[in-house]
């Protein structure tokens, strides 16, 4: 039987998140490239084929879109209020989910997904506090423009 804390364990400890770790820190200095990888998530995002039936898949999808407003937001310099290790921490989940290489090869269809969520997830243990103070200001910008 497949243990689910010993394979989180294996995608977290593999070269795979070791390499989206490293080049999120080089990334979150270079605007070129951080425009490169919000593109590359856009495009990503709009061909991932799901029924609205698969939660997870649904859910994955729009904690990634969170995270790309976040680092879209930081790096346009609308948002500020949240220190450069969060923002790393988003892009190392952006970063994973848009290599053509990871643990599970997303070739395999929807399942190919797990890991990248598993990546994600623990990318939110980490960083939640500093989304939500990120979406909240997110919402009050969208009542400020309806106005």
């Amino acid at each position: 039987m497949i243990n689910p804390n010993q394979v989180a364990k294996e995608i977290l400890s593999s070269d795979y998140f070791k390499n989206a770790r490293k080049n999120a820190q080089i990334y979150s200095k270079d605007i070129n490239k951080i425009e490169e990888i919000l593109l590359q998530v856009d495009y990503k995002l709009s061909n991932i084929k799901f029924d609205e039936n698969e939660k997870k898949l649904v859910e994955f999808a729009n904690n990634m879109k969170k995270l790309y407003n976040l680092v879209k937001s930081y790096y346009q310099e609308e948002y500020k209020c949240i220190d450069i290790e969060s923002i790393e921490w988003a892009i190392v989940a952006i970063n994973y989910f848009i290599s053509p290489v990871d643990f599970i090869p997303d070739s395999m269809g929807n399942v190919g997904y797990i890991d990248d969520m598993i990546v994600m997830y623990f990318v939110l243990s980490n960083i939640q506090s500093e989304l939500d103070k990120f979406l909240i200001w997110e919402k009050n910008k969208e009542k400020i423009f309806a106005l």
